[in-house]
């Protein structure tokens, strides 16, 4: 069973982030630490888990300094930081500092929920707004919109690819050759920073992603 730990000295928060997530996924138990301290000593008793989600502030760690201590003492343990703010400063020094993703708390709790399923997957989740000013920064984020915006045209094949369509099916249906979808796909897949079209509907489901 997959498992994943969240790190929040308020039990009210903990136990809404458990109740969503054991909700969304059928094989997946949430254990709950309220500190750094208790989180490094649930992972010496239990081993790594498959994510641990951790407060950006917590009463004996502020900022980096418990997502470092958990790395150091877990590294194979991926950790995200849940977070107020979305400074993009912040972002970059937390993904400097290694973490395996950033969520905003005024993020939708089905954002949470895509973001968790990215994550476990093995991406990087980060915020639209990161992305939109800093592009993909490395080629394991997951980057739904690149450094520029998909054209119009790609977007409407983005779109159809998200509702399962094939390449056959979305030529028929926006009148282009199967060759010029597949031109499209190939710069939607650049684009996400992604070779795999599975990663990238994953990514662009896991922030809610529309045309703008």
């Amino acid at each position: 069973m997959t498992v994943v730990l969240i790190v929040d000295d308020h039990h009210l928060i903990r136990t809404g982030v458990k109740n969503l997530l054991e909700g969304a996924f059928s094989d997946l138990r949430v254990e709950e630490a309220e500190s750094v301290g208790t989180t490094l000593t649930f992972l010496q008793r239990h081993g790594d888990v498959d994510l641990v989600l951790m407060d950006f502030k917590l009463p004996d760690a502020m900022g980096m300094n418990g997502l470092t201590r958990v790395k150091q003492s877990h590294p194979a343990s991926p950790v995200a930081l849940i977070s107020g703010t979305e400074d993009n400063e912040v972002i970059g020094a937390a993904l400097a500092s290694g973490a395996d993703g950033f969520i905003p708390k005024s993020a939708d709790p089905q954002i949470l929920v895509n973001a968790v399923s990215l994550m476990l997957q093995g991406e990087i989740f980060l915020p639209r707004s990161f992305l939109k000013t800093n592009g993909a920064g490395a080629s394991s984020v997951a980057n739904p919109l690149g450094q520029t915006s998909l054209t119009d045209r790609q977007s409407e094949v983005l779109s159809l690819m998200r509702s399962g369509l094939s390449n056959k099916e979305i030529a028929r249906m926006l009148d282009l050759s199967e060759s010029t979808v597949k031109t499209h796909v190939s710069a939607i897949l650049r684009e996400l920073g992604t070779t795999s079209r599975t990663k990238a509907i994953a990514q662009a489901n896991a922030l809610g992603w529309t045309a703008d």
